[in-house]
């Protein structure tokens, strides 16, 4: 078993342990986007919900810089069990936010996402 594939175990397991939450963070992914030849314009399909498991953090306020990083942002820490796009949208605390940065962390560039370390914004 490769470096990357025992860290990505131990990163679900540790976020797994820590996952505290009494509801899930979850990852809505919009349907795909098709185009409605009656009404001639390109509607998007269904959403899917996906249940994701992590942990949310604020950001510390020595690295907000209100361009890249601005107040209210939310960091989280997530397994690398679904991926995550800027196209998509969490759901927090009852709270809809948008993905910012979805930041996966492979190692050494590889392939394999070990985890993802989320930047939302409302």
């Amino acid at each position: 078993m490769s470096f990357a594939a025992k860290m990505q175990k131990v990163a679900a397991r540790l976020l797994t342990k820590f996952d505290e939450r009494t509801t899930k963070i979850q990852l809505i992914t919009p349907g795909a986007r098709v185009f409605n030849a009656t009404t001639g314009v390109y509607e998007f399909g269904a959403s899917t919900t996906t249940d994701l498991t992590g942990v949310a953090t604020s950001y510390d306020l020595g690295v907000i810089n209100e361009t890249t990083i601005r107040t209210g942002d939310i960091q989280l820490t997530l397994t690398h069990a679904a991926e995550v796009s800027q196209a998509d949208k969490i759901l927090l605390d009852g709270v809809q936010y948008s993905v910012v940065a979805p930041n996966p962390l492979a190692y050494t560039g590889k392939d394999l996402t070990i985890a993802y370390k989320v930047q939302i914004r409302r």
